[in-house]
């Protein structure tokens, strides 16, 4: 499995236009098969920060995932509406459970 993590800083005001951004990621159909989870989560102290998580069943999936058009809209709209601060691929290891 792999994913990723982005930690968005969106500006004052605009946080309506990135949830509504979102949602286009949200909704892309054909890909959700391949697709394990999807989170976006609020910082509680920093408002407007927004860590974006989505873990992938393999980086063959990831990488057709990152030529979608609405992913690379979504990136365009971050780069209007806010920054990208940080991003982190992230490798998962399946360990079966021998108990």
């Amino acid at each position: 499995m792999i994913g990723f993590e982005f930690l968005v800083k969106v500006n004052p005001g605009k946080r309506i236009e990135f949830l509504q951004a979102f949602e286009m990621v949200k909704n892309i159909d054909q890909l959700k098969k391949s697709r394990i989870s999807l989170e976006l989560i609020e910082e509680a102290r920093e408002p407007n920060s927004f860590l974006w998580i989505e873990h992938w069943e393999n980086d063959k999936c990831l990488s057709s995932y990152y030529q979608n058009i609405n992913f690379m809209a979504m990136m365009g709209a971050i780069d209007v509406l806010g920054q990208i601060i940080r991003k982190t691929i992230i490798l998962i290891s399946e360990e079966e459970d021998h108990a």
